[in-house]
């Protein structure tokens, strides 16, 4: 007999992370995967001056509209 206290449907299941890879899928990233992620992590957005200059002209439109 033994101690083992959760169902057996419980033992088969797979351990997911939040993202919802399981664990082994996350231990076997493929060398492009790795190569993806180096990239994409050294990627920084710099946005033109004239797109944030319109970006806070339309935010200062829209509250002086609201506050009509």
């Amino acid at each position: 007999m033994s101690n083992f206290t959760l169902p057996y449907s419980t033992s088969n299941c797979a351990v997911t992370d939040p993202q919802g890879k399981t664990m082994q899928e996350k231990q076997e990233m493929t060398r492009e995967e790795l190569q993806t992620l180096q990239i994409l992590n050294s990627l920084q957005y710099a946005p033109r001056t004239s797109t944030l200059v319109t970006i806070f002209e339309h935010a200062r439109n829209v509250q002086e509209e609201e506050q009509r």
